[in-house]
């Protein structure tokens, strides 16, 4: 569940861009001084990145000359919730059955989902369903 941040609040998306271009960096520059890949700050200004990780976060500080506690403020906010072990292996089932349109259990929105090909000790094919929220935190990864 999301806290909503209150009207009128900037997200993070428009406070990077606000603070790069205060900095006079082009995303290009940005990405090269904080050491983060070009196309994790095109998601981040482009509002598909809502979290940030500890990284990021002290490497985008350190650039924009700003507190990391700053820039946690624009982030989205959240709440875990603990979701059923049924729900998540019906979700593995589904991803497996190849079935694409899933939703997200925490926020209700959709879920990118894949199936990883791995090989165990004696070389048999494992596949491992894969999913993420496009708007929230919510992962199947094992």
């Amino acid at each position: 569940m999301y806290k909503e941040k209150s009207p009128g609040m900037k997200s993070l998306s428009e406070f990077i861009i606000e603070k790069r271009e205060k900095a006079g960096l082009s995303l290009s520059g940005l990405a090269d001084k904080a050491n983060i890949k070009k196309e994790i700050l095109e998601d981040i200004e482009s509002g598909k990145e809502l979290f940030l990780s500890v990284t990021q976060r002290q490497q985008l500080s350190r650039v924009l000359k700003i507190s990391p506690k700053e820039l946690k403020e624009y982030e989205r906010s959240y709440e875990f919730q603990v979701i059923p072990d049924e729900v998540i292996e019906n979700l593995k089932s589904q991803i497996l059955n190849h079935k694409t349109d899933l939703h997200c259990p925490m926020c209700g929105e959709p879920l990118i989902t894949r199936i990883a090909k791995m090989y165990d000790l004696d070389d048999n094919l494992v596949l491992q369903p894969k999913a993420h929220c496009v708007k929230c935190v919510f992962q199947i990864k094992d």
